[in-house]
This record gives structure tokens, C-alpha cells and sequence, in this order.
């Protein structure tokens, strides 16, 4: 999608920010729209036993998960290169972070992978809340202590049988641990039709039967929460719109890998 065609969506699902006149698709795109076109923010998202934070700058990002099991870390990324820390542990005496070369890359990629790949999943859940929302039926604005809330009521068997499963899958669970769930996934964009059945079924128990799709806008027009209630439920907030900061770890704090 091209700058221009965001900035026109974007200003189309803006118009009437304090009126009723919203549809579903437009209120369960319009973080989607409203994040292309002001991607520097800081998100904060909680699914289950699962958090993310993610803070953007421009092309510099800062990941920390804690993804339950012990597994829990921190990535950042500058125009200085890249640094990676599995937290509540040392790399090295007085060291707490390792940066990142194409010649040692710690942890061997599965911890990169796993704080980056499902952190950032955590907070782009809302294009699965998108895809569930954009046949629900919507109601609002309500004033929801000084923002406007939008709820979307989702039946969803009714979302899931219109589902392009494939493009689902690529936000839903992009880096998939286990091979035999990639080879499943494999049959599901393949058009196997007992593969797409199994994953509905899933899906279904996963969800549950009905879920509600809410967000809440300030008076810009910025989201500042959206949520999806459902068996498994899932929140994002929103935070520091246009004025968030990405640095790099104190230099004596790093270890340099191979010196």
C-alpha cells in the first residue's frame, strides 16, 4: 500500500471521530491504518501468561517478552547494530547484554527468534482481531472516561469460515516452533481441506463461540487500547505517539562476541 493510499484510508476512517457512523471494517482496521501511518509508538500487549513491550523509533525497535516458562528477554535494535539479553541472567561478569554479529549470534537464534518473532506477534495481534472483527457487528462511540469506545460483537464460526486461512496464519503464528506445525500449516495453504478443517476447530476452541472487539480513541483520533475478549483474551495499550526514544546499552555493559 502506498503512503498516499495509507494517508487517505487513514483520513477516511478518521472523519467523524466522535460520530456513530463506523463500520466493522473500518473500526477493526483502524490501528492497522493508524500504525502505517504513525509507526512510532510504544505497545504494550498481554495475552494470558504472555507480555510484550515494544517501543519504535524510525527504523530502531526495543522488544522485551516474557513469553512464560522461563523464557523471557530483551532485543534491541539502533543504526548501531544489535543487542540481545535473556533477563535475570549474565553473558559474561558485569555483563548483561551480547551484541550481535554475523559472526557470533547468540543464543544460536532461537532466542532472537522467540523474543522478537512472539514478541512482535503479541503486539500485531490486532490484525488477528482485525480479521476475526471485519464482519462483526458495531456499536458506539461510547464516551468511555474521555475516550471514545467502539465494540464489535464477533460470531466466530461465522469469521473463521470466511477466512482466508493462509494470509490468517501469517499473523496469527508467523514463526512457528514445531516442525509439525509448520508441515500442518504447510497442508492448510496448500488447500487440504481436512487441514482447514482441523485449524477451524482450533481456532474455534481457542476463541470461543463469541468474542467482542473494543477499542478506545482519544480526541485525536490516536488508539490508545484496544481489546479482544474472547476464551482467549487478548489487550494492547498504546502509549508516547510520535515522542518515543530507542537507545543502544551502555557500552560497558556489552559484550562484544569473538574479542
Amino acid at each position: 500500500m502506498s503512503r498516499y493510499m495509507v494517508i487517505a484510508l487513514l483520513a477516511l476512517l478518521m472523519t467523524g471521530c466522535g460520530t456513530a457512523a463506523k463500520t466493522a471494517p473500518e473500526v477493526a482496521g483502524y490501528v492497522r491504518a493508524y500504525l502505517q501511518a504513525h509507526p512510532d509508538v510504544k505497545r504494550v500487549a498481554k495475552q494470558g501468561a504472555q507480555s510484550a513491550t515494544v517501543v519504535t523509533k524510525g527504523q530502531d525497535l526495543d522488544i522485551s517478552a516474557d513469553l512464560s516458562e522461563g523464557l523471557s528477554g530483551r532485543l534491541i535494535r539502533t543504526s548501531g547494530g544489535a543487542y540481545m539479553r535473556m533477563l535475570g541472567e549474565e553473558v559474561a561478569p558485569g555483563k548483561a547484554w551480547d551484541k550481535i554479529t554475523d559472526e557470533h549470534e547468540p543464543y544460536h537464534l532461537l532466542g532472537i527468534d522467540a523474543v522478537a518473532g512472539q514478541g512482535l506477534a503479541l503486539v500485531n495481534s490486532h490484525h488477528v482481531h482485525e480479521m476475526l472483527a471485519v464482519r462483526g457487528q458495531v456499536s458506539g462511540p461510547a464516551d468511555d472516561g474521555g475516550l471514545d469506545r467502539y465494540t464489535v460483537a464477533i460470531d466466530v464460526r461465522a469469521a473463521l469460515d470466511r477466512l482466508d486461512l493462509g494470509a490468517f496464519l501469517e499473523v496469527y503464528d508467523p514463526l512457528p516452533f514445531l516442525q509439525e506445525t509448520e508441515d500442518e500449516y504447510g497442508r492448510v495453504r496448500a488447500g487440504d481441506r481436512a487441514a482447514q478443517a482441523r485449524l477451524r476447530g482450533e481456532l474455534l476452541k481457542e476463541f470461543g463461540a463469541r468474542a467482542t472487539y473494543e477499542l478506545w480513541l482519544d480526541g485525536q483520533g490516536r488508539p490508545m487500547r484496544q481489546r479482544l475478549t474472547a476464551k482467549a483474551p487478548a489487550e494492547i495499550t498504546f502509549s508516547d505517539w510520535g515522542t518515543t526514544a530507542v537507545a543502544a546499552p551502555p557500552a560497558d555493559q556489552v559484550r562484544v562476541l569473538g574479542k
